[in-house]
């Protein structure tokens, strides 16, 4: 099983699909507890199935269909890829099981967060002259957050370094792999994670530079798994006065690849 899996992760990157870590890490985890119960033939069909229909929700396509003089949005939806996998894993006892040891629905849940994220992404492009800035804070708590774990007997635990907004958290090592001194600075001065839209801080961020392994590989909100840290635009005037901008000074959009934009977490 790992090593099938193993090579069939390997070729779909070879393609092109971009795999975070964290993802590749817990498909395997995951898919290997049924080693028995599947066949190999099995074990690849439902590995493609669930990637090919994560990107036909992340990209769908524009179709015109004979007949018809305006093309149509198609592609998959969870609920598409989700009867699709049910109807796989039917043959099998324990399809129920199966479905539930995926994780399927936390998985789907992701996606369209990641999703959302990328529309605000490219929504956020059209108004740098007036937002040239982006914020990170947290918008959702969370009852164990990054930079926490429990102890003995429930008992929290400060992990600074796996905290965003530490001195040694994920800001600060974002900023450095970035080289951008401005928004570590502005950190150090105000302890508020803001960066230009054009900052390669966010790329870092969700590449998890510093090495961390739970992040989604995409350059926009939400970073890692189960974050509650969010994006909101910062005015040209706040900018300015936080030294990021000059008073004269064109913002510019961030760089990126449209094609390259989405990684799909748990694509793996």
């Amino acid at each position: 099983m790992a090593t099938d899996l193993t090579s069939a992760l390997d070729e779909l990157k070879r393609g092109g699909f971009r795999v975070p870590p964290a993802a590749e890490a817990a498909v395997r985890r995951q898919l290997v507890q049924f080693a028995d119960a599947l066949d190999e033939k099995t074990k690849r069909q439902l590995l493609q199935k669930f990637l090919d229909g994560l990107q036909s929700i992340a990209r769908p396509v524009q179709t015109l269909r004979l007949g018809e003089t305006r093309t149509v949005t198609e592609g998959a939806t969870p609920a598409s890829l989700t009867s699709d996998i049910n109807k796989l894993l039917l043959r099998f006892e324990n399809g129920a099981a199966l479905v539930a040891e995926l994780n399927l629905g936390f998985k789907l849940d992701v996606a369209n967060k990641v999703m959302r994220g990328a529309g605000h992404f490219l929504t956020d492009q059209t108004d740098v002259d007036e937002y040239p800035a982006w914020e990170l804070h947290r918008i959702y708590d969370r009852d164990l957050p990054r930079g926490e774990k429990r102890g003995p007997k429930g008992a929290i635990i400060e992990v600074p370094d796996e905290a965003w907004d530490t001195e040694d958290g994920r800001w600060v090592k974002a900023c450095a792999d970035a080289g951008d001194d401005e928004a570590l600075r502005v950190f150090n001065e105000t302890g508020r994670m803001v960066a230009l839209k054009s900052s390669g801080v966010w790329a870092a961020l969700g590449a998890g530079a510093g090495g961390y392994d739970d992040t989604l590989g995409n350059p926009f909100a939400p970073f890692a798994f189960n974050s509650g840290y969010g994006t909101d635009g910062v005015p040209r005037l706040e900018a300015i006065e936080l030294g990021l901008l000059a008073t004269d000074e064109r913002a510019k959009p961030a760089d990126y690849d449209f094609k390259q934009l989405f990684t799909i977490p748990e694509a793996a």
